[in-house]
């Protein structure tokens, strides 16, 4: 494994040093993350108040000691329980999601506006707990002259302040280094990308329930839709982006979701796996899109990132339905 210095310069650029033992093999900066095949990707799905569920094999999943209303507003206690139990439900039946993590990863997070900086503190927290990551690194691309939120910097500094052996930072993509990166069989397309999407061990996708007006929906894959400088304007240009580096686990939902052209509805759900196509199919349905009618997963499909189709996922927690909140469509969206 790679042993990674790294020195922040200017407004949050990050250069990477590797260290390597003579026999490690370096970087190759034309790799592209190629795709695993999984026949049934588990999917959980957690209301705030989710009181007991059922596995496949029978297995009974507990629900949260303190339920709530998925209108209500949560504690901070309730808040981080609703976390972990969504965490919980990523993984397959009879393993951690902390397992695939090994104890001295880079972890990259990537979030966006409008993703609660509890449910990335809560993934960095469990994680840290289990001792899996050394460095965790919180990305995303912000306005133009914009700063990272207070609720981020305080979130970084109490995590430094609670596991010292760890390093913790904030990056804002525009200052990024990036390198030219050809698509796996896509002859002559190539996208700038960030050395550190290239480079991290594992990354974390955490997006709210939020519609799009070009393309639907915007979920966890959507979040890929950042790490490029220029605009995606094509479902096959955000899955080429998602192809560089899949990622490990998607979270999707939160205490507040958008619909239609922007308007904010509190609805707790939280949507977890380690497929982020099926992961966002659930979601899509859950706030009541028909996953047929968004490309971008047809196409995830299409180049191996797992299935699309509801009836091909197994679902841990709530049901779809039990969770099902009809968002508003984006007016000029047309499936």
């Amino acid at each position: 494994m790679l042993r990674r210095n790294f020195l922040i310069t200017g407004a949050g650029a990050v250069v990477v040093l590797a260290q390597q033992k003579p026999d490690e093999k370096k970087p190759d900066d034309t790799f592209v993350a190629g795709a695993t095949q999984d026949p049934t990707p588990r999917v959980g799905i957690v209301l705030s108040s989710f009181k007991q569920g059922k596995d496949h094999d029978g297995t009974k999943i507990p629900g949260l000691r303190e339920p709530q209303p998925p209108g209500a507003d949560l504690t901070p206690a309730q808040f981080d329980a609703w976390v972990r139990r969504a965490l919980d439900l990523a993984a397959l039946r009879h393993s951690e999601f902390f397992e695939v993590i090994e104890p001295e990863d880079w972890i990259v997070i990537k979030t966006r506006s409008r993703v609660d900086s509890r449910i990335v503190g809560g993934a960095i927290s469990y994680l840290a707990e289990h001792k899996r990551g050394l460095r965790f690194t919180v990305i995303d691309r912000l306005p133009q002259g914009g700063d990272w939120t207070q609720d981020y910097r305080k979130l970084v500094s109490e995590l430094g302040a609670r596991f010292p052996k760890v390093r913790f930072e904030l990056v804002d993509l525009n200052s990024a280094a990036t390198v030219d990166l050809p698509v796996a069989h896509r002859p002559g397309v190539t996208y700038g990308i960030p050395k550190i999407i290239q480079q991290c061990d594992r990354l974390i996708s955490i997006a709210p329930l939020a519609t799009d007006p070009a393309m639907g929906v915007s979920l966890s894959v959507g979040n890929y839709a950042a790490i490029s400088s220029k605009p995606v304007a094509t479902d096959e240009a955000l899955v080429d982006l998602f192809s560089y580096r899949p990622a490990d686990l998607a979270l999707v939902g939160g205490c507040w979701g958008v619909e239609g052209d922007g308007t904010q509805v509190h609805h707790n759900v939280l949507i977890s796996g380690m497929k982020a196509v099926a992961v966002d199919s659930v979601a899509a349905s859950v706030m009541g899109f028909k996953p047929v009618d968004l490309p971008y997963l047809a196409l995830g499909k299409k180049r191996g990132f797992g299935s699309w189709d509801p009836d091909e996922i197994w679902t841990r927690g709530n049901e779809i339905e039990e969770a099902r909140r009809e968002f508003k469509k984006p007016a000029g969206w047309r499936p």
